[in-house]
């Protein structure tokens, strides 16, 4: 029997119930037939649909056969549940209600813990701000935190391949779903407006280069013959909310966890991985729960892509260790349940905070233990970007001396109907090459700027956060300055993290500031890493000033998402690196 498939019998039952505003949401519990009642419960709470069993879905299984009730809740909006789909709006409150709702069932201990990845981890988060009676422990997995930071959006610009994918396969096919069982569509017109969407998401590139962004529902749906009263908006309801409000405000902080970390007292278990969409959430939601939250937090970083967690990745095979089965994650979720839900402590809950990560080579790699996220001991070593202006063709230095006065710059073109193409890094969603792939292709374009330590003389281990700090000029009103970290061997180049920052929000989200003639220094956040560079091997940072489809390319006008195909322009972009204009790597070093 698959160990995914429960071994006891189970029984399952339908429920609805009702959100704080009345809205009815639709749940289905799996508990076991043999166990004496009460169960602890867990739950996951998810836009996708609920299973019909609990076969194959990670933890369930495991945990029904170890006395749980294990219960799946449509989200407002999707699946069998009521209301209109605003993506994490009404999180907070519906998923405290539930929580509350499953704690007083009479089968229950009155003790809930929740569980799920991506956006069922995100759910999970918002629910626990509420404080819901009942609550014991959360165990987001691959899961976001603050949205408009580094999952849909990341530091001013658009992380295209996840939002197109994500709100046209994800969101617009289950919108057209339910207008077409609603009888509002007939046959011929769901089934053009799914095909409109599979072309969409095909070719990306084309569709993340649609002008004007704001208005791609229109474009998108241009050839469905939609009836009077469903508009081409109305299939990706989130879009125009989203895109008219490219600056972080109230609109975005509505479902932003991050400044009420100190809200939440449950133990928490954090799972991503170093090629994942989420990792840079999943961190921040870990180590500002751990900072700020009465209750212990625990980590597991594998070498994972958000849709793959075999411990293969891109090009790359990291070893018969590397994958969630062979370490367990499902086993780790149940004794962390066991310990904080059913108050039966379970190794390796029973011994202090949980910290562990997975440490990439290109060989392989191992998982190493750790005291805290970066390791104490852990130091910021700085690299200086230095060249005689030739970085974008013969490639440049990476040194640890700063450079003298005078130095030349490194210049380049970015043309907005040419980017530099996505190759590998954290992407999500549909049929995308994500992890780390050979990108010695890259670098030959004259638009990418390529720094290159010298062969090293002893392994470089890097534990932690990487950025670049790059002073930059342009001649368009506004640019994206995108870095990209990388292991240079003999047999390849690949990426190892990778970060984008619109100029125009150098100095924060919340804040748009003109861009001017004058270089300006650039701070570009990386993510983190737990990687070793063997002596012999070379580190690598690639700059260029696009990344797409991953990235939406930048138009070069002061309004991005708003550019018609008259307003595209070339942008002719400036590297400095001399005394008082340095441009700098800074890593964390592993000690």
């Amino acid at each position: 029997m698959p160990p995914d498939e429960p071994t006891a019998a189970y029984r399952t039952d339908d429920y609805t119930h009702e959100a704080p505003d009345g809205t009815h949401l639709a749940i289905r519990v799996f508990r076991p037939t043999e166990a004496n009642a009460p169960f602890p419960t867990l739950l996951q709470r998810t836009p996708y649909g609920r299973p019909e069993t609990p076969e194959d879905l990670g933890v369930a299984a495991r945990a029904i056969d170890a006395g749980y009730a294990v219960a799946y809740e449509d989200t407002r909006g999707r699946g069998d549940s009521g209301g209109a789909f605003e993506p994490w709006i009404h999180e907070a409150a519906d998923g405290a209600a539930t929580v509350e709702w499953l704690a007083d069932r009479p089968w229950s201990t009155g003790r809930v813990g929740t569980y799920g990845g991506s956006s069922p981890g995100q759910v999970q988060v918002l629910a626990a701000l509420e404080r819901p009676e009942g609550l014991a422990a959360i165990a987001p997995m691959f899961a976001p935190s603050d949205l408009h930071r580094a999952d849909f959006f990341q530091d001013g610009a658009m992380n295209a391949q996840a939002t197109l994918t994500w709100s046209f396969d994800a969101v617009a096919a289950d919108t057209v779903d339910r207008l077409h069982a609603a009888g509002r569509l007939d046959d011929s017109t769901a089934e053009a407006a799914h095909d409109a969407i599979e072309s969409a998401t095909d070719e990306l590139l084309e569709t993340a280069t649609t002008r004007p962004l704001i208005d791609l529902p229109a474009a998108v749906f241009a050839d469905v013959d939609l009836p009077a009263d469903v508009a081409p908006a109305d299939l990706v309801p989130h879009w125009d909310a989203w895109l008219s409000r490219p600056t972080y405000d109230d609109f975005w902080r509505l479902f932003d966890p991050e400044p009420d970390y100190g809200r939440i007292e449950v133990p928490g278990l954090h799972v991503t991985g170093w090629y994942e969409l989420c990792q840079s959430g999943t961190l921040a939601n870990y180590r500002g729960l751990r900072d700020r939250s009465s209750a212990p937090q625990h980590l597991v970083v594998g070498p994972w892509t958000h849709g793959d967690t075999s411990g293969e990745a891109g090009d790359l095979n990291f070893g018969t260790d590397a994958s969630t089965d062979a370490y367990g994650v499902w086993e780790t979720h149940l004794a962390f349940f066991d310990t904080y839900v059913r108050n039966c402590p379970r190794p390796p809950f029973d011994d202090g905070r949980l910290v562990e990560t997975f440490r990439t080579e290109l060989g392989g790699g191992g998982w190493e233990r750790h005291d805290d996220w970066p390791p104490a001991a852990a130091e910021r070593e700085r690299w200086f970007l230095r060249s005689s202006g030739t970085a974008a063709t013969d490639g440049g230095r990476l040194t640890r001396d700063p450079p003298p006065k005078f130095e030349s710059p490194d210049r380049w073109t970015h043309d907005p109907t040419d980017p530099v193409p996505t190759r590998g890094g954290p992407l999500c969603c549909g049929d995308v090459d994500d992890g780390p792939y050979d990108r010695r292709a890259v670098e030959r374009r004259d638009d990418v700027c390529t720094y290159t330590t010298p062969p090293l003389s002893s392994a470089l281990e890097l534990a932690g956060p990487v950025r670049a700090d790059l002073t930059l000029a342009t001649d368009a009103p506004d640019a994206d300055a995108v870095a990209t970290l990388v292991h240079v061997a003999d047999e390849g180049t690949y990426p190892i993290t990778s970060g984008i920052r619109r100029l125009r929000y150098r100095r924060g989200r919340d804040r748009e500031v003109p861009v001017p003639d004058d270089p300006v220094r650039v701070a570009v956040d990386m993510w983190d890493t737990h990687h070793r560079v063997p002596a012999g091997d070379r580190l690598g940072l690639e700059v260029a000033s696009s990344d797409a489809p991953r990235f939406d390319p930048h138009p070069g006008t002061g309004r991005p998402w708003r550019a018609t195909e008259e307003d595209v322009r070339p942008a002719a972009q400036t590297l400095f690196h001399e005394l008082d204009r340095e441009s700098t790597l800074t890593v964390t070093r592993a000690r």
